[in-house]
């Protein structure tokens, strides 16, 4: 816990039989000391208090009654510092700049409480900054690297090409929003006071509790319904088995080792993560304080196995940028357990091989999926994946107990996945620069090779992937109902993963044929190679309308199959990247010289197809400030340049410099003098939905969450 939200909950000074009461007692669930000095530090404590704090003794039944009460109102006490601490943030800052909302990069569990530090600014989590990009005025503020395979570096590559087309055309209208004065231009998108967050999120001091036996078991057979099948490398026996022993023993986490306590703790957060309602949150708090160095000095299997399911939790909680941490921990266990390497293999039987087998691969994969994401070199180089390891996974170990056939369909399913990311990391590797820079360098004449076998390696692994074929939405499966989502849930997903790696090959070669497009420089691009990438183009095109369809059923049938399959990141990524594309192709649409052959669509139907994709990522995005802030920025700028396009079809001269009296007022209304001509209808039909967020004029106080739904990075 860092100072600035110590500061906030330091006990009430005065109140001196209160202090002394919370500095003396551990609480009988973790064992945890409670107590602070008055300076806001944690107390000092011997070797001999670090052992009692790792090994407390159990809280039997004949404990002496006047300790058991002892302890209730310590906790009592806890609560009202809690509830103490909130009122005083509600009342420590009522205006907030936007940049600054968020929290701690280290500390989600504090970042979500929006506490103070000493000189009163808002400290920002790196997921909050990263939404920066898609600001109104994003200024010279340092959003993070982002390399070549990353969203981020796309739209700054487009936006590169929006200024050559300007160059080319100066006719054109400047870059929406970009170019503009403060407080001229589109008004940026109102984050949520965290204050209003924290007040009604806010945990009680035991929502992490162990929660009983009946009530763990209920959770552990929902995370093996929903989650289990498509990350296979958890054992269900196991978890009963410490459950079982928890419950005999003292029946709290006391019983329970450590890395037990993260993964069991981790696996409840996943089942509660469904309901939406914050009950998954103390669990996941739970989990990554248990999973800091220190736990993970000596890292055991279990271990292993909560990082990459913390690692995944986070990523579809709107955290993918905290998720990086992680996964560097996930990478480093791995490494010192020895899953990586088949010589310390020998000394385990075939189910713990198996089981090694599976994370290993599973580490590969989150390294793969999270590097081309957000754009980092991988943590686990090529060289260092021996592709005999998987020959060790057999018969879905993870499904003991269960039936047969649905082991079997899952670790088959986790298989096929893997090909999906060795293409993954071949394709950032070679066609990305390794993510070592945030621009493709390669010439257009260049990526068409590698595009062309990349493509090659799909449609080789499409044709073997029986029964997984590739999706697309058609009148068989828009006739299907909620029972057939869960039927046909691997082949739904591995669909996904197609689109995922299409959307990365099809990256930099869009972006080449844009430059080249809007660049008046000659290029030096072969003019076979350039006919050869707008075939590949306009067949993507296709591509990124199947999966809208097939995404568009999926939400209409059953709109928590995301979130019940870990699928909601990966979507929700996919979502934005394909608004991001469909604009560069309508600009390559709009612009493209008559000898360039055809895209397959016009640009009006291009556009049209952009709309409905930006409203899909709306819905997707949800709380989402990264998808709420790209769908303004893409919509502004599709309708700039739209009506750009218009106007100079229609009238053939450049648009009048707006003067004082005409220039948009940022609700969509002029501010000249007969702006209030009109009736009340008027002025509403002038609002979005954005405008009645946040504390602004029009505001009705509903607020979007603090955290970045990734969608983007």
């Amino acid at each position: 816990m860092n100072r600035r939200v110590m500061a906030d909950i330091r006990p009430v000074s005065g109140v001196s039989g209160v202090i002394s009461l919370v500095n003396t007692p551990r609480t009988a669930e973790t064992g945890a000391w409670t107590g602070r000095k008055k300076n806001g530090g944690q107390p000092s404590v011997s070797s001999k208090q670090d052992f009692e704090r790792q090994f407390p003794p159990p809280l039997h039944a004949n404990t002496d009654i006047s300790t058991r009460a002892h302890l209730a109102l310590a906790n009592r006490v806890r609560e009202l510092e809690s509830q103490l601490a909130l009122v005083k943030q509600t009342q420590a800052q009522d205006a907030i700049s936007p940049s600054s909302h968020g929290g701690s990069a280290s500390s989600p569990a504090h970042a979500n409480t929006g506490g103070l530090n000493s000189e009163g600014a808002v400290e920002s989590s790196a997921d909050a900054i990263a939404t920066g990009l898609f600001d109104d005025q994003p200024g010279n503020a340092d959003i993070g690297y982002f390399g070549a395979s990353s969203n981020h570096a796309f739209f700054w590559s487009l936006t590169s090409s929006l200024e050559e087309l300007n160059k080319k055309k100066p006719g054109r209208q400047n870059l929406p929003f970009r170019q503009v004065g403060a407080n001229d231009g589109p008004r940026r998108l109102p984050l949520p006071p965290l204050k209003v967050v924290t007040a009604e999120r806010q945990p009680l001091p035991q929502e992490d509790s162990f929660p009983g036996r009946k009530l763990a078991i209920d959770w552990v057979n929902r995370f093996f319904d929903m989650v289990a099948p498509v990350l296979p490398f958890v054992n269900k026996f196991m978890l009963v088995r410490e459950i079982d022993l928890i419950d005999s023993r003292t029946g709290t986490w006391q019983s329970c080792p450590s890395n037990t306590q993260a993964l069991m703790s981790i696996v409840f957060a996943h089942s509660l993560a469904i309901s939406e309602d914050g009950a998954a949150e103390p669990f996941y708090r739970r989990a990554l304080g248990l999973l800091d160095e220190k736990g993970l000095y000596l890292p055991t299997i279990e271990a292993l196995q909560a990082l990459l399911l913390l690692a995944n939790f986070q990523q579809n909680s709107q955290r993918a940028q905290e998720s990086i941490t992680t996964h560097f921990r996930a990478v480093k266990a791995a490494y010192q357990l020895g899953v990586h390497s088949p010589s310390s293999y020998s000394r385990f039987g075939n189910k713990d091989n198996e089981l090694r087998s599976l994370l290993w691969f599973a580490v590969i994969n989150e390294d793969r999926i999270i590097g081309a994401g957000l754009g980092r070199p991988f943590l686990v180089p090529a060289q260092h994946i021996q592709t005999k390891l998987k020959d060790l996974m057999s018969h879905g170990h993870a499904r003991q107990g269960d039936d047969s056939k649905l082991g079997w369909s899952s670790l088959s399913h986790f298989r096929h996945v893997i090909k999906y990311h060795e293409i993954i990391g071949n394709v950032v590797d070679v066609m990305h620069n390794s993510n070592i820079t945030s621009t493709n360098d390669l010439t257009l004449s260049e990526l068409v090779p590698h595009v062309m076998e990349s493509l090659r390696k799909l449609e080789t692994l499409g044709k073997d992937a029986a029964p997984y074929t590739v999706l697309v939405s058609n009148a068989t499966v828009d006739s299907w109902l909620a029972t057939d989502l869960e039927e046909h849930r691997y082949t739904i997903l591995s669909s996904l993963y197609h689109y995922r790696v299409t959307m990365l090959v099809n990256a930099p070669l869009l972006l080449a044929v844009l430059w080249h497009v809007s660049t008046a420089a000659d290029t030096g691009d072969s003019d076979l190679h350039v006919n050869i990438a707008m075939s590949i183009l306009q067949a993507y095109l296709q591509t990124i309308n199947n999966f809208h369809n097939l995404l568009c059923t999926i939400l209409r049938i059953q709109r928590s199959f995301l979130r019940q399959n870990a699928a909601w990141w990966l979507c929700n990524y996919m979502m934005v990247s394909i608004n991001l594309h469909l604009f560069g192709l309508w600009l390559i649409s709009s612009n493209k010289p008559d000898i360039l052959p055809p895209l397959g669509k016009t640009s009006l139907e291009i556009e049209s197809l952009m709309r409905r994709t930006l409203d899909t990522l709306r819905l997707v995005g949800g709380t989402s400030i990264m998808s709420r802030k790209a769908h303004r920025c893409l919509q502004q700028y599709l309708d700039s340049f739209t009506k750009d396009v218009e106007v100079q079809n229609q009238i053939g001269m450049e648009p009048p410099v707006p003067t004082e009296a005409t220039r948009p007022w940022p609700y969509g209304l002029s501010s000249g003098g007969m702006a209030w001509d009109g009736n009340m209808d008027d002025l509403m039909a002038g609002l979005r939905a954005e405008d009645f967020l946040g504390d602004d004029i029009f505001a009705m106080s509903y607020n979007i969450s603090d955290f970045d739904a990734t969608g983007f990075i």
